[in-house]
């Protein structure tokens, strides 16, 4: 597993736990694989920049979750190094290795209001995250991976994304700046449900997949803004801001809040059974805006 100390790396590794699975993780640093060990995993000592280091190990492994990113300006260069790292080390295997590569909603365009993401929508991804785009028609090319795509949603948790950020404007009185108007449209997924998600695709036996990841396939701002209101009874100000201009696209990791999408997960629920247990933006806000 790649950034297995992150938002969504945290959760799968914990999801994978509880199944009884063994977690082999990815540390860059001696705190990870602290944070690693205390999840229960074990920790494999290594950096994504140097996949020479770690590429073999996880070839040896009967799967690979890969959920890490550096976001910096070389992120790019260095996820494809890596992936391509690990597909010519996973050639010296009797079975294709499989492997779950995360991708996101940010390689797909804004759509009108009656427009929907599928899987078979072509990708127009935002830059900063082009070379996703670019990564993952590599990885679908030969028969030396089993892979499997997983595009998330806007995650959220209770420390992190839209309900939290909002939730910590409302208390602190101050209005929600986002890039975002509050017609646009956004797609949802608790972290936990997407950690099952992983887990279920881990297990399908299907060569070759790609899945859409959300709960909630597309809530205006403004309605999502009012819904959080409404759990603490103090109002709260949506303030659109534009992007900063010393920022080159390249980097700018905040310009798909901007994007208006809505996605539809039923091929996901078809194809590994899955059901978010979050499914309604009530039940999710209550569980996570505290």
């Amino acid at each position: 597993m790649t950034g297995g100390t992150g938002l969504i790396g945290a959760a799968v590794v914990k999801e994978l736990l509880s199944k009884g699975v063994r977690v082999v993780a990815l540390a860059r640093s001696e705190a990870s694989a602290d944070k690693l060990r205390a999840l229960g995993a074990s920790a494999f000592p290594g950096d994504l920049k140097s996949a020479e280091s770690w590429v073999g190990r996880a070839a040896s492994c009967d799967a690979v979750i890969h959920a890490g990113a550096i976001f910096s300006e070389d992120m790019g260069r260095v996820d494809r190094l890596s992936m391509l790292s690990l597909k010519q080390a996973a050639k010296h295997r009797k079975q294709p290795l499989k492997l779950i590569y995360t991708g996101g909603i940010w390689l797909f365009p804004s759509l009108g209001d009656n427009q929907t993401i599928t899987e078979k929508t072509p990708f127009e991804p935002l830059t900063a995250f082009r070379f996703m785009a670019e990564t993952i028609r590599t990885l679908s090319h030969g028969t030396d991976l089993n892979l499997v795509v997983i595009h998330p949603a806007l995650v959220c948790s209770l420390l992190a994304g839209p309900i939290a950020e909002m939730t910590t404007a409302l208390k602190s009185g101050t209005p929600f700046r986002t890039r975002a108007k509050p017609e646009t449209l956004w797609p949802l997924i608790e972290v936990n449900d997407l950690a099952a998600l992983y887990v279920q695709a881990l297990q399908h036996a299907r060569f070759r997949m790609t899945l859409m990841a959300g709960s909630i396939s597309g809530i205006p701002v403004r309605h999502l803004a009012s819904h959080v209101s409404a759990r603490h009874g103090l109002p709260l100000e949506i303030e659109t801001v534009k992007a900063d201009s010393s920022i080159s696209p390249e980097t700018d990791w905040n310009a798909g809040y901007a994007l208006s999408q809505k996605i539809d997960v039923s091929h996901a629920q078809r194809a590994t059974g899955w059901q978010p247990y979050f499914s309604t933006i009530e039940d999710m806000i209550v569980s996570l805006s505290r």
